[in-house]
């Protein structure tokens, strides 16, 4: 996400390719890393100021994948050419659906500066001290929150 529009030229999974190696120094990909895929999100002519459609990369080794999610993270900030680029998993509506129902919860842990993953499909797992806790539905993690005071 916010990759400037065209910045990819007529070669994108050259461009990306390139863009991962060289923005998340140091990464430790395999000897094979290739984006079998790459484009934008197809959609209406943007109008003036908007921001930039995501750029969608598909990468062909699952470690690669996870390599670049997890260095993308450690970074906090990526820049190109001025512009603050994120990388995030691609996961289906239905799946963004049930995400959203702990974004309230996140907030929250964010503020009492408690470490959590969101954990493939829907699960949040949250670092309690010593102790990990895991959740499946946000009125849990927010009870267990409240609990907390």
């Amino acid at each position: 996400m916010g990759l400037p529009e065209r910045a990819e030229g007529s070669t994108p999974e050259i461009f990306a390719e390139q863009l991962i190696q060289n923005s998340l120094d140091p990464i430790n990909l395999s000897s094979t890393f290739v984006v079998e895929r790459a484009h934008r999100i197809p959609t209406k002519p943007l109008p003036p100021g908007a921001p930039p459609r995501p750029f969608v990369l598909k990468v062909l080794n699952c470690r690669n994948r996870d390599a670049i999610l997890a260095a993308a993270r450690q970074l906090h900030e990526i820049k190109f050419e001025n512009s603050r680029i994120s990388f995030y998993p691609d996961f289906s509506l239905e799946v963004q659906r049930l995400r959203r129902q702990f974004t309230a919860v996140r907030a929250r842990l964010r503020e009492k500066g408690i470490r959590y993953t969101m954990l493939y499909p829907v699960r949040l797992r949250v670092q309690d001290g010593e102790s990990t806790r895991f959740f499946t539905a946000s009125e849990e993690a927010s009870d267990w929150l409240d609990g907390l005071g």
